[in-house]
């Protein structure tokens, strides 16, 4: 990040013209200054954990890219200083010419008496003033206001304004009455900019105007500045805003950099740490998009600081996942061991020892660790399908059927009679509820046979997806047919509602084919006890996720209808 800096430092210097690039190089030297006071924070603070002799202080290691910043600052600070000498310079030069033109424009007005001769001298005075640039600030409205003080004075004063003084005044006076009744509508432009603009314009137009008869001069300008004044101060006004917005935006971008580095200072080592961790900083990274601009002086900088201490949290967590990555690798060995040892004695008929010794093995594969998700669920089936081999072998030998079991066995069969000969009413909340209740009394009875458990299971879950699937097809079609009036009122509109629409549903589909995605990838993840049933529930959320693209698409292909219709 620093290389990067100093190159764009070293880009924009390349410029000659330094008033442009001021700005920016001085937003990236900020920026690059951040990261330096950030590595002197962090080498203190490991060099306050080591021992040290009693007077031993700390001295702070400057990274090998500082130097090369501290010349580029400098080059910077010598050119800027160069630039502002030179613009003082030609300030101060244009002082001097301006200063020499209002005597020349005193002493024409005091001296000359000849019309023809004073105004040619006044025009020359004018057109050099208006070709001579900026003068100092201190200096600006003290020579500003004498010029246009005797420019007044000289359209008074001379005698061919005498001799004019009554055509002149009063068309002057018409004018700057026209301006005035235009400023009376200011207060009704809402747009702030183009009030502005209007504002600007008419005081320009009002000093191009020249002198009107003075027994009404100031009560005219009175009004009339009175009137802009009140939108400039609105356009400060809200400008002040902007500004104090920015302050909360920042103070707001603070806090969420304070609270990302409080995260760097968890002490996270395991998985669900590391979920949970990445979940505050996700759930940081979407407040800080939704923080608005913090000014252009402070937000790149401060931008800086929460994206390196982003960068450092998911270094981190690349370098855990690394070391799972390799003890998953001696955790795989193990238990492929295990397994081996597993299906040697699947077989055997001494029951109790083999009892035991499977007893060992399963708490040995807890203890060997997790692998990788994929080898995991493979591994796990092996194992478990040796395991299983020995304990139905076991079942067999000593457990006749449970007398309870079999009577739970009817009393599900008779429920599942029921369930399946359930047929779906009008009324949605009704029918969810004896669905809800179907499951309850399923759950509320015992156990049944283990070889019917399969079986029983299956027929149970295809008789309530059957329902339940058919509860959400008559949602989805009710849905869809309830859009109809949606696209009827975006067909009478512009044709771009359509279009745009159509993007709005197909960006929806694109989320919920992400969703399917994740959904699926995460399913492999789940493997050993109470698996099975995490990843049916997962197959039920894929299906609610391709009913709804389904929906999602017959509105689309209603809006294409629509579309096709009012082209023709």
């Amino acid at each position: 990040m620093r290389s990067e800096i100093l190159q764009r430092i070293q880009t924009l210097l390349t410029n000659e013209d330094l008033e442009a690039i001021r700005k920016d190089v001085r937003t990236e030297i900020d920026s690059f200054r951040s990261l330096i006071q950030e590595d002197f924070r962090t080498q203190r603070d490991a060099w306050e954990k080591e021992e040290h002799e009693a007077d031993e202080k700390f001295e702070f290691k400057p990274s090998p890219e500082e130097l090369a910043f501290n010349e580029l600052v400098t080059h910077f600070k010598e050119r800027e200083k160069a630039w502002r000498q030179h613009i003082a310079e030609e300030q101060r030069a244009n002082l001097e010419v301006k200063t020499t033109l209002i005597d020349e424009l005193r002493k024409t007005i005091q001296e000359e008496e000849n019309i023809g001769a004073a105004f040619a001298r006044f025009n020359e005075v004018r057109e050099k003033w208006e070709a001579t640039g900026e003068v100092p600030g201190d200096r600006y409205k003290e020579i500003h206001d004498e010029y246009h003080r005797l420019r007044d004075e000289f359209f008074y004063n001379i005698n061919i304004y005498k001799q004019l003084q009554e055509h002149d005044l009063q068309k002057n006076l018409v004018l700057k009455q026209g301006l005035i009744e235009q400023a009376k509508t200011l207060a009704t432009i809402e747009d702030l900019k183009e009030r502005e603009t209007l504002a600007r314009g008419l005081q320009k137009q009002w000093f191009d105007v020249g002198p009107s008869p003075r027994e009404t001069y100031q009560e005219m300008a009175d009004t009339f500045f009175g009137l802009t004044r009140e939108t400039f101060d609105a356009v400060k006004s809200y400008y002040d805003g902007i500004r104090a917005q920015f302050e909360v935006h920042k103070t707001q971008k603070e806090a969420l950099i304070t609270a990302l580095q409080e995260v760097l200072t968890q002490d996270v080592n395991d998985h669900k740490g590391w979920q949970v961790a990445t979940k505050q900083v996700v759930d940081l990274q979407g407040q800080w998009k939704a923080v608005g601009f913090a000014g252009k002086e402070h937000n790149e900088a401060l931008w800086g600081q929460f994206r390196e201490a982003a960068d450092v949290f998911f270094e981190r967590k690349q370098v855990f996942y690394d070391r799972v990555k390799a003890s998953s690798k001696v955790a795989k060995e193990k238990k492929v061991k295990l397994i081996d040892e597993a299906e040697a004695i699947q077989s055997s008929t001494e029951w109790k020892a083999t009892s035991d010794a499977m007893v060992r093995l399963q708490q040995a594969w807890k203890a060997a660790g997790p692998c990788a998700p994929g080898d995991e669920h493979k591994l796990w089936k092996r194992f478990r399908t040796a395991q299983d081999v020995f304990f139905k072998a076991k079942k067999a030998q000593f457990a006749d059927r449970n007398k309870e079991e079999k009577a739970n066995l009817a009393l599900k069969q008779a429920l599942l009679e029921k369930i399946e000969a359930f047929t779906l009413s009008d009324n949605r909340n009704a029918d969810l509820e004896t669905l809800k209740a179907f499951s309850t009394e399923w759950r509320e009875i015992g156990f049944i046979p283990r070889k019917s458990l399969d079986s029983i299971m299956e027929r149970f879950r295809t008789a309530m997806d059957k329902h339940y699937d058919a509860l959400s097809a008559a949602r989805s079609e009710r849905s869809v047919q309830t859009y109809t009036k949606r696209i009827e009122k975006l067909a009478s509109g512009d044709s771009r509602d359509l279009r745009r629409e159509q993007s709005i549903l197909r960006d929806k589909i694109g989320r919920l084919q992400q969703r399917i995605t994740s959904t699926e990838e995460n399913m492999e993840r789940f493997t050993g006890k109470g698996a099975e049933s995490i990843r049916e529930q997962a197959q039920k959320t894929i299906r609610g996720y391709q009913r709804e693209i389904d929906e999602i698409k017959a509105k689309l292909k209603l809006l294409r209808e629509a579309a096709s219709s009012d082209k023709g």
